[in-house]
This record gives structure tokens, C-alpha cells and sequence, in this order.
């Protein structure tokens, strides 16, 4: 449980359960992974087809 008080000489104290800020958390984590895993996955289809129009050149030249 995470205390939000103002101390001891505060009239009002508040008190917000854990999940509040795990929630957001575990939310902001997953986007990352996934927005992570996306982006390598794109990197890694671009540089495939590079290699492949590379090897098509390649093959070009050697007819």
C-alpha cells in the first residue's frame, strides 16, 4: 500500500492501493515490447530484401 500522506500534522490522509501504479506499468512495459518487437522486425525485413535484390544484381552480372 502506498502512504500519500502529509504527516502526522495533516487533517487528511490518503491512501492508494499498489495497482494504481503496477497497472500503468505493466501497460507501459508491454507497449514497449511490442512497439520493440515491431521495430526489429521491420529492421530485419528491410536488410532481408536488401540482401535479396543484392543477390539478384549478382546473379544479373554473371549472365
Amino acid at each position: 500500500m502506498v502512504d500519500l500522506s502529509g504527516g502526522p500534522d495533516g487533517p487528511i490522509e490518503h491512501g492508494f492501493s499498489n495497482s494504481v501504479f503496477v497497472i500503468p506499468g505493466i501497460i507501459i512495459l508491454g507497449l514497449s515490447v511490442f512497439f520493440g518487437y515491431k521495430l526489429y522486425k521491420s529492421l530485419k525485413e528491410k536488410e532481408r530484401k536488401r540482401d535479396e535484390k543484392k543477390k539478384l544484381r549478382q546473379q544479373k552480372k554473371k549472365k
